[in-house]
């Protein structure tokens, strides 16, 4: 396996810490706009109105600033830079050579594994981010000290030491709301594999018993039904891609209609079965299947999205990425 161990990162409050200067000197080295730039600092300066106090924005970005997800993302293009020998690199003679920078990166971590270096892979999303390892626990514990190093001294930024932890790649772990392990395939050999975290699922069965729980008893059938149904069509689509996430999904399904009925027997202590069970009528998309329905809103199943795993080379980068004259490195 060419990876052994993960470092979780976890970064401390970010938004509220980036410095200023620092953040300042990376856009300068990209933006010679004078005025653009002023109205950046501008923009870090202004402060923000919390409970009606004014409150000074001496470090980090704005939470809730259009412009802040950028700026923190600039911020944190250091933990790419650190790695860049390994993820995009690219040397004058391979230049030369018409080579792009990720064969060139390719070629540097075979090589390195080849005379028994550590290799560092950082995966990043906003200030989530995970780095795999190809080395000792040792080289990844120096790595993760390294790493804090850098941040605070660049951008100010601390490592949580409770929350970015080192764990064996076998074992697992989360990334993105999603459980990521590590499988054995007879023809592919190790593959990753996306699951569905058992936290995850537990949360959503909570959310759907608060739902339909006493509190809610005033509401009609379609507002309940108004109300779950986004959920469960945005926990569906960002789970789809998960290994066994039909079963798990059906699962849920089972479970809200379950708790729909329990809702409607205590909304209507006095009505038997048969007439709560006329609120159950066939489907518009499945007519053989009986889905609850009030006033043409229907219980949204889970389980009938189709499911799938997310393939490669649907990842493209967006138009604004291609830079003409520059070579193509996807």
């Amino acid at each position: 396996m060419p990876y052994q161990w993960v470092i979780e990162g976890d970064i401390q409050a970010c938004f509220d810490h980036i410095d200023h200067h620092q953040l300042m000197d990376r856009i300068r080295q990209h933006s010679a706009d004078r005025r653009v730039n002023q109205l950046l600092v501008r923009f870090l300066k202004a402060g923000i109105l919390s409970e009606e106090q004014f409150l000074r924005t001496d470090a980090g970005t704005p939470q809730g600033g259009i412009v802040s997800p950028l700026l923190a993302n600039v911020a944190l293009g250091v933990i790419e830079e650190r790695y860049e020998r390994w993820v995009n690199h690219q040397t004058k003679r391979q230049q030369r050579r018409h080579c792009d920078g990720i064969t060139a990166a390719r070629w540097s971590r075979s090589l390195d594994r080849r005379a028994g270096r550590a290799v560092y892979f950082p995966f990043r999303y906003a200030d989530d981010f995970v780095i795999l390892t190809s080395g000792t626990q040792e080289d990844a514990l120096a790595e993760r000290e390294a790493l804090q190093t850098l941040l605070q001294e660049k951008m100010g930024l601390t490592l949580s030491p409770e929350k970015t932890k080192i764990t064996p790649l076998m074992e697992g772990f989360q990334f993105l709301g999603h459980r990521v392990s590590m499988r054995w395939d007879y023809r592919y050999g190790w593959t990753p594999r996306l699951e569905i975290p058992k936290q995850k699922a537990a949360d959503l069965r909570y959310r759907i018993k608060q739902l339909t729980g006493r509190a809610t008893l005033g509401w009609s059938l379609d507002k309940l039904l108004q109300k779950l149904n986004p959920i469960l069509r945005g926990w569906g689509n960002f789970c789809k891609y998960c290994t066994g996430a039909k079963k798990i999904l059906s699962d849920l399904d089972w479970y809200g209609r379950d708790r729909i009925w329990r809702w409607l027997r205590k909304k209507y202590p006095k009505a038997n079965a048969q007439l709560i069970l006329k609120h159950r009528l066939p489907s518009r998309l499945r007519p053989s299947w009986k889905v609850w329905r009030g006033n043409g809103v229907e219980h949204y199943q889970m389980g009938w999205q189709k499911v799938m795993h997310y393939r490669r080379g649907w990842m493209k980068p967006p138009d604004y990425m291609m830079i003409p004259g520059e070579p193509d490195a996807y």
